[in-house]
């Protein structure tokens, strides 16, 4: 039972038990003394029995506090010091000013500080030499992952993701709706994945995937969550060390909506063109048999079936066109088309012409424009024409510039000499270009972009060729792009120690340490949410497997409906204007319920941040019914009630860094409160707190505490 007592509350007992033996025992001396002196000696010898005895409380309180204050309140600082130091890995020297009185204690634990310092000091520099080597091979895997231009996602079997690329958040068009440890099945749909991975499953159970040709692999198509993007990929199962059980899926996939959209708009396009060829077909037929036949008409009857032949002919020319039309559409859809600077697109002419044997000079005049092209083989097509008409001429000058007239973007080609006939320009553009293209024709590149050439000479003798391309369709100015949402890099963006983690039914017996967290903050226009006070600011970030992932964050304005306090803006900094278009409450609290999860969430004085959450439960329909931690009362339970719990102060004896440009910020506080919680994980766990169930118990004995202190 006294075990459970601190060290100061034992002192204390200490202290009260010695002076109440000794008045015990003055007391038992005077009773003696009198039983042999006689009754009439009572009265002073109660006199100064009692002054003795409140003497000795006195001396006993005196050198109670004395000792309190020099030699037991230190001591607990030390403690608390020294386990930050060694659990929390903070770097800070512990206060000489504290132990002052200890004697030889306060230099030796000092010193014993001093040399951990040093010695982690050391072993940190030996792992970040013996790691720096890892570190460049992982570079390079997540650059190319990164880059790949498939999405990739890997998933443990409980379907949360462990790796993701970004090329990945892309083709899903997601961001903060996927990170580490999220279901997969938030993002995409889950029918086509369970039938996959239920296939893939029996296959390797049954061992025919070492003689299947698809190994464990297998084809699958879905849909995005929202149903707007139809996706295309491969599911393999990724198998344990022995190859005996499986442990997690690969998924690489790409979108495939257009392709899809496409193959239906050309099989629409061929049974609309058969359906609408075949009648004046028919006509056709029937019209020259009759006037091939041997049928006595008259004058009148065949020329009436004559007008109808010249009429079906026209209709038939038509829709052949408008096939062709389509069929043209279709076909330059199909290649890889994307908006190019023609400055760029000379560049390129130029540096190709550069590396052959005989060397062209090319002039670019006018402004650059943006053009629609597949830069690769316009490219090349270019640079053959300029090379043919060199040879067929013997010009080496030769002057490039795109222009925008209406609808089109021209690419003029200018030199002075012999001009060149369009026979002669269609002969070349029945020869192949170059053979790593694909043995493709000139022909074939002017029917993808459906163009053709054109040359003429002008009256002061400059010949003239000329070929028209599409504008581009997309709106640059200074060859920026219009702004568009960009997803931010991401830090951490894979944790293969998720993989064995098993499926956590009982997520009150989970270690903290593999539990989810979703650490949040909230700015608001005052401190009394009952009262009309509102949310103008919330954010949070995600701890997966004990790792801040500082790229999966949430951070949003709300509009409060009323206006922002002075006072409050002199603390967080927000003002009115900076909420003026923010969008509300209704809007922004499903999107962080989203984002939670099934997260834990972490707040620092949680009740009073989820005061406010609760209060909008009715309104917006949301209930955040998640387990909550409060990094005041875990740090109070560690460091009892009379520390300062602040923030900054919990901050500053870890070794946190927060710059004073994010603090009072809801990002910038709940990255500071992500921090803190880690080391009073590390605390915990010391002191024998290490699952949900064990921290909620602390926190409601320090709540009771606080609870109790503030009656007093």
């Amino acid at each position: 039972m006294i075990e459970r007592l601190s060290l100061r509350v034992r002192i204390f007992l200490f202290f009260a038990f010695i002076a109440l033996a000794s008045c015990a025992v003055l007391a038992v001396s005077l009773y003696f003394a009198l039983d042999r002196i006689g009754p009439e000696a009572t009265p002073p010898l109660v006199l100064f029995g009692g002054l003795a005895s409140f003497a000795i409380l006195f001396i006993n309180g005196y050198v109670w506090q004395k000792f309190d204050i020099n030699v037991a309140n230190p001591i607990e600082l030390i403690v608390k010091d020294v386990r930050s130091l060694v659990h929390a890995k903070s770097d800070q020297n512990l206060d000489e000013e504290t132990g002052k009185y200890l004697g030889f204690l306060n230099p030796a634990i000092q010193e014993i500080s001093a040399a951990l310092i040093e010695a982690r000091t050391e072993t940190d520099k030996l792992i970040a030499e013996a790691t720096e080597r890892a570190d460049r091979q992982k570079k390079r895997l997540e650059t190319v992952l990164q880059n790949l231009e498939q999405g990739v996602l890997i998933c443990n079997l409980d379907n949360k993701i462990m790796l993701y690329n970004k090329r990945a958040l892309h083709i899903l068009h997601v961001s903060g709706e996927m990170g580490l440890g999220r279901p997969l099945f938030s993002v995409v749909s889950a029918a086509p994945f369970r039938h996959a991975l239920d296939r893939l499953h029996h296959r390797f159970e049954d061992g025919r995937h070492k003689h299947h040709k698809e190994g464990l692999s297998a084809l699958i198509i879905c849909a995005t969550a929202d149903g707007r993007h139809t996706l295309q990929g491969r599911v393999t199962l990724v198998l344990n060390e022995d190859e005996t059980e499986a442990i997690g899926f690969t998924v690489i996939f790409e979108d495939i909506t257009q392709q899809l959209a496409e193959n239906i708009e050309r099989d629409r396009l061929l049974h609309d063109a058969m359906i609408e060829l075949r009648h004046p077909a028919a006509n056709l037929q029937a019209t020259a048999e009759m006037l091939a036949g041997d049928f006595d008409l008259d004058d009148t009857t065949r020329k009436s079936f004559e007008n109808l032949l010249v009429a079906e002919t026209q209709t038939l020319a038509e829709k052949i066109a408008a096939v062709d039309e389509n069929s043209h559409q279709i076909m330059a859809s199909a290649w890889p088309m994307s908006d190019v600077y023609s400055s760029s697109l000379f560049n390129c002419i130029l540096r190709r012409n550069a590396s052959e044997d005989v060397t062209l000079t090319c002039e670019f005049v006018g402004d650059p424009v943006w053009l629609y092209c597949d830069s690769v083989t316009i490219v090349e097509l270019v640079e053959f024409v300029l090379r043919k008409i060199a040879e067929q001429t013997g010009q080496r000058a030769f002057q490039l510039a795109a222009t925008r007239t209406g609808r089109k973007i021209y690419i003029d080609l200018y030199w002075h000499g012999k001009i060149i006939t369009i026979s002669q320009i269609n002969s070349w553009l029945d020869e192949p270009l170059d053979a790593d293209l694909g043995n493709i024709s000139g022909r074939d590149v002017l029917d993808r972009h459906k163009s053709d050439f054109w040359c003429t000479e002008t009256p002061d003798g400059t010949i003239h060729l000329r070929l028209p391309l599409s504008p581009a369709r997309n709106h640059h100015e200074d060859e920026i792009l219009e702004e568009r949402e960009i997803i931010p890099e991401r830090l951490d963006f894979y944790d293969f120690d998720l993989m064995e983690r098993n499926n956590l039914a009982n997520v009150e017996d989970t270690p903290l340490r593999e539990l989810t967290f979703v650490v949040f903050d909230t700015e608001t226009t005052g401190l009394e949410p009952s009262n009309g006070d509102e949310m103008i600011s919330i954010a949070g970030v995600r701890i997966v497997n004990g790792r801040i992932m500082r790229g999966e964050v949430f951070d949003h304005y709300i509009h409060p409906g009323r206006s922002i306090p002075p006072a409050s803006t002199k603390i967080h900094h927000i003002t009115n204007e900076m909420v003026a278009d923010a969008p509300s409450v209704d809007v922004v609290l499903p999107k962080f319920h989203t984002f939670v999860s099934d997260a834990v969430l972490v707040a620092h004085n949680a009740a009073f941040d989820m005061k406010f959450l609760s209060l909008k439960q009715e309104q917006t329909g949301l209930k955040f019914s998640n387990p909550v931690l409060d990094t005041v009362l875990l740090a109070a339970h560690l460091q009892g009630q009379t520390s300062s719990l602040t923030l900054d102060t919990l901050a500053e004896q870890f070794g946190i860094e927060i710059p004073p440009e994010v603090r009072h910020t809801a990002l910038g506080d709940s990255l500071a409160t992500a921090e803190v919680l880690l080391r009073l994980i590390d605390l915990l766990e010391a002191t024998g707190i290490k699952t949900l169930r064990d921290a909620v118990e602390a926190e409601k004995k320090a709540a009771a505490i606080r609870k109790q202190q503030a009656k007093y």
